[in-house]
């Protein structure tokens, strides 16, 4: 019990500095993206400042396994040239011990990914982006640089009978919105079963309410059936499955989303007949998420093994670093690829972390091997050898 509290303590310590100069280096370059900003509208420095610290909980989920993986590196090193693991292992300690107790010490850093990622990131991305309105940003954005449609938004919303039956699907196109659920320019075109236009509406201004729904302002409305009819009204509410927090994830970015909230969105999705397979590849890689951590940190275990003349410790942080960079080139490379290909979310996501605890095992298995095979060469041959 006193050697694996030594062991956790250690791989904790330098887990959380890893961790903690990671976070503080990618809060510099956010820092220095924001300064862009400084000066338009009312952003000022110190809402620079507020904006790249709102941002770290989003960053956190995605620096803890490298810091995971380098962290255990880091203090698994120190042990093996200070001799203390070679000491550990001839007072009886096997590896597959070891990989349990690395295993339970990934479990709180796995808890404080995902509180991160499901509670604090969202919040802390509502409140950069409310600050960035200070600058001129739209909370849509339409800049086609960054990949998005140049016409603003688009939601689908399909009306059923309580049969499930398909009474009419409707197109709303919101070309801007500020705070607190205020739309403009919005365009709403809705057709029947038929894929006949039934109506088409323009507001120059909306809002969203806490029930599902647009109150409409300075509205023009056309309707086609029974025949062609053109009217203008100062108010009026239209009814949609559409609130708030459609349009908030619809405008977000899947990776910035909680669980809860893609799950949601993916139900909204799929109920509306549209394309979830983005969405969904984003909730099973944050359902993957502690895996991932728990297989970073396993990988580590085989650099105990490797004796002082395997290499220096900053060579196996190098390598620690390498690994971290190419599983992550290699996760999103087979991200992009299930959704062109339509592979299934659950096996991509879990494959490299299940590969990752392959490689390690075996690692281990032939770390340990070798270095049985070294001591044995290094034991007397007898009273033969002397003479």
């Amino acid at each position: 019990m006193i050697l694996r509290g030594y062991i956790a303590r250690r791989v904790h310590q330098s887990i959380a500095l890893v961790l903690l100069t990671l976070l503080a280096l990618f809060a510099f370059f956010d820092l220095v993206a924001e300064m862009e900003d400084v000066g338009k509208g009312a952003f000022r420095l110190v809402h620079a400042f507020a904006a790249a610290g709102l941002l770290l909980p989003s960053r956190l989920p995605e620096l803890l396994p490298v810091s995971m993986l380098i962290g255990t590196i880091f203090a698994l090193s120190q042990f093996a040239q200070n001799s203390e693991f070679t000491a550990m292992r001839a007072a009886g300690l096997k590896p597959y011990r070891v990989l349990v107790w690395l295993a339970l010490c990934a479990l709180p850093w796995a808890g404080v990914g995902l509180l991160a990622s499901e509670f604090l990131s969202p919040a802390g991305m509502r409140q950069a982006q409310a600050l960035r309105v200070l600058s001129g940003e739209a909370l849509i954005d339409t800049s086609s640089r960054n990949g998005n449609l140049g016409s603003g938004l688009w939601v689908r919303d399909l009306l059923k009978n309580e049969r499930g039956e398909l009474l009419s699907q409707r197109f709303i196109n919101i070309r801007a919105a500020a705070a607190e659920g205020f739309l403009s320019d919005v365009e709403i075109v809705e057709f029947d079963a038929e894929r006949r236009v039934r109506r088409w509406l323009f507001a120059r201004s909306a809002r969203l309410g806490a029930s599902p729904g647009l109150s409409l302002e300075d509205v023009r409305e056309i309707s086609w059936q029974p025949q062609p009819v053109s009217r203008h009204h100062a108010s009026m509410r239209w009814e949609g499955g559409v609130d708030q927090t459609v349009i908030a994830m619809a405008a977000g970015r899947p990776e910035r989303m909680s669980i809860a909230e893609l799950l949601r969105f993916v139900r909204y999705l799929r109920s509306n007949q549209q394309a979830s397979e983005r969405y969904e590849l984003a909730l099973w890689r944050r359902l993957a998420s502690p895996w991932n951590a728990l297989a970073m940190l396993l990988m580590a275990l085989p650099f105990a093994y490797l004796q002082p003349r395997s290499g220096a410790l900053g060579g196996r942080i190098f390598a620690g670093v390498l690994i971290g960079v190419v599983y992550h080139l290699l996760s999103s490379l087979l991200g992009n690829l299930s959704l062109i290909q339509q592979w299934p979310a659950p096996v991509i996501t879990l494959l490299p972390a299940l590969t990752l605890f392959a490689l390690s095992l075996i690692s281990l298995q032939w770390v340990n091997r070798s270095q049985a095979l070294w001591a044995r060469s290094r034991k007397p041959l007898g009273p033969l050898a002397s003479g």
